[in-house]
């Protein structure tokens, strides 16, 4: 390791926009402070990466709108964000900054500070040039010094454009559940929440967005309460989040079933005693497949936001899992399939049938592993090895 390269990087900017890139960047920043230990971490990201030394420069929460539609209430203050976030880069000088996810947001502002060739540029998780509008490798080229991908067939769309394209695996994945303590956890969350050794756990996960969890939660609501009917030893977990947990909780009201609501730091005890899974499509169902929980998966956007997506994205599914296997192996009811009907039989076929759930976590499993479930290196130890090679560059 280069000792006169560690000393000489002492300022690293870090920009997540979401949840999933805040607990991406808390990772990456562990390893990061193992090979730049005279380093400080600024810029814009959640609790997790605040709790690993990052000073943040505004709350990541202002960042958190999606969709073509959704986000039109919100653009006078993302746009001062960009500015803002920009006009930081400059006055501060990194040698590097880091921005994960949220392409909307951080192509943006590395355009703005493209000029800066002294700042080493560094993009974690590749847009999904793949699924609609592959132009934007050659434009994100341009703008990049090093891209970290989470998926393997990516590199080649970015490379063809002259962008060191590094794959690193996929850093949800990278820790695999210890199962040898599943019994213990498992018993004692189920103490803890009031749920029986024989009673079966539903886990609900509503979305991170205040606007999805008003699209998506009722149609939830209504499918527990008709599960309800038949499993007179249902009960529900619902993991939350600060900025939507007031919400989240004033809907639940309607729920006609005992239910829980769970913080982050119970989450691992929480996945070992969830039987299954109904979850909002995003990487949190990559993580019910780490830890082998049959699931289903719900979407709902605003119809023109949905409508726009559909007329340019040539993908057949919205699951990573699926994409990989090329089938439907977890159910997608997006947009009009989601809706409470279709979310009660399709969880209950799983719930009636322990070869077809069994048969979902076995092909799980597969489709992990290409995505670099046990290898030996980390996803995050990858992309922190790969960006202190830049700077040595």
């Amino acid at each position: 390791m280069n000792s006169t390269i560690q000393k000489s990087v002492t300022n690293i900017v870090l920009i997540a926009g979401e949840p999933s890139g805040d607990l991406l960047g808390a990772k990456l920043i562990a390893e990061l402070k193992i090979l730049f230990p005279f380093a400080k971490f600024t810029g814009v990201g959640g609790k997790n990466m605040i709790s690993q030394g990052l000073q943040p420069i505004f709350p990541m929460e202002d960042l958190t709108v999606m969709g073509f539609v959704e986000v039109l209430p919100y653009l006078p203050k993302l746009i001062s964000r960009i500015n803002k976030t920009a006009q930081y880069l400059k006055q501060v000088q990194p040698q590097i900054v880091i921005t994960i996810d949220s392409p909307d947001f951080c192509f943006r502002v590395i355009k703005k500070i493209k000029d800066q060739t002294n700042i080493k540029k560094v993009h974690l998780i590749a847009p999904s040039v793949w699924a609609y509008r592959q132009g934007r490798a050659k434009k994100i080229a341009k703008l990049y010094d090093l891209l970290l991908a989470i998926l393997p067939f990516e590199p080649p769309y970015f490379e063809k454009h002259g962008l060191k394209t590094v794959f690193v695996g996929h850093p949800i994945i990278e820790k695999i559940p210890d199962f040898t303590s599943k019994d213990i956890l498992n018993k004692k969350f189920r103490t803890e929440n009031n749920i029986e050794e024989n009673d079966l756990v539903v886990c609900l996960t509503p979305g991170s967005r205040k606007s999805e969890v008003k699209k998506i939660f009722p149609e939830l609501i209504k499918a527990v309460n008709l599960l309800a009917k038949e499993n007179t030893n249902l009960k529900i977990i619902i993991p939350i989040i600060n900025k939507t947990q007031d919400l989240v909780k004033s809907m639940a009201t309607d729920l006609k079933v005992s239910y829980s609501l769970i913080n982050d730091q119970d989450r691992t005890a929480m996945f070992f005693a969830c039987n299954y899974a109904i979850a909002k499509s995003g990487t949190n169902a990559l993580e019910f497949s780490l830890f082998k929980i049959p699931l289903i998966v719900c979407y709902k956007i605003n119809w023109l936001t949905y409508y726009l997506i559909k007329m340019m994205v040539k993908i057949k599914f919205a699951n990573l899992i699926n994409l990989i296997l090329k089938q439907e192996v977890i159910p997608e009811l997006l947009q009009r399939d989601c809706c409470a009907s279709n979310i009660y039989k399709k969880i209950n076929e799983f719930i009636s049938d322990n070869q077809l759930a069994n048969n979902q976590i076995n092909h799980c499993q597969a489709a992990l592993k290409e995505l670099g479930l046990n290898n030996d290196i980390s996803a995050s130890k990858k992309s922190a090895k790969a960006i202190f090679e830049i700077i040595n560059d």
